[in-house]
């Protein structure tokens, strides 16, 4: 577990001060962006779509509309990993050549920006169907956090580290280390879940850091 602490420090170091700050802005601005886009849009047509009434009713159908806000807004967070998963996965490649240049690690596989935009579709989407999955969990306090973390730390750290892993050996090889790998792989994944916006960037040298480290 050493290595893993080393590598997620390494990331965060990479992504606040290193060659990867302006990367993790452009991914933040951009799943942001859509992530706060998509949750306005529906607040501000869906919402409204909800009757008005009179009387008792008219208290009713304010408490619907509030309670319809409010889930938006957990669906927006509940969602933002997956929305960051995608525009990063288009990214990650990219930031895992320059964190392997920096280390002087030889050897890598490139990836073609369509096959990172192909990557991040492949990873985002599954995570975005399971955080609908367990959206109802989300409304309940403690299990909500447990659930969020837990899930989107098992997505992003698997993801990601066969993503790095094959950039430099066979899938069946990649996979293998993942599992052989498998609690230091999450504890990674674990930490870029608590900054979902960053997650890719973060991943992506932590993971470049760990596999290298791990062969």
């Amino acid at each position: 577990m050493t290595n893993a602490f080393a590598a997620i420090l390494g990331g965060l170091k990479d992504v606040i001060f290193g060659r990867l700050t302006w990367l993790a802005l452009l991914n933040l601005v951009v799943a942001l962006t859509i992530t706060i886009g998509a949750a306005t849009g529906i607040i501000r047509w869906v919402v409204p779509l909800i009757p008005d009434g009179a009387g008792w009713l008219g208290y009713l159908s304010t408490a619907g509309e509030f309670a319809a806000t409010i889930a938006v807004v957990v669906l927006a967070i509940a969602l933002s990993p997956a929305v960051s998963m995608i525009v990063g996965g288009a990214l990650f490649d990219i930031a895992a050549e320059r964190v392997e240049k920096k280390l002087g690690i030889a050897g890598a596989r490139g990836v073609p920006l369509h096959h990172g935009l192909l990557n991040g579709l492949r990873i985002g989407i599954p995570a975005l169907i399971a955080n609908l999955i367990v959206l109802p969990l989300y409304l309940i306090p403690v299990v909500n956090a447990l659930v969020f973390y837990g899930l989107n730390g098992f997505l992003m750290g698997r993801e990601y580290a066969t993503m790095t892993a094959v950039r430099r050996m066979s899938f069946t090889d990649a996979v293998a280390l993942r599992r052989r790998k498998g609690l230091s792989v999450f504890l990674i994944g674990l930490a870029c879940s608590f900054i979902p916006f960053f997650a890719p960037l973060v991943g992506a040298s932590a993971m470049t850091r760990f596999v290298d480290s791990s062969r």
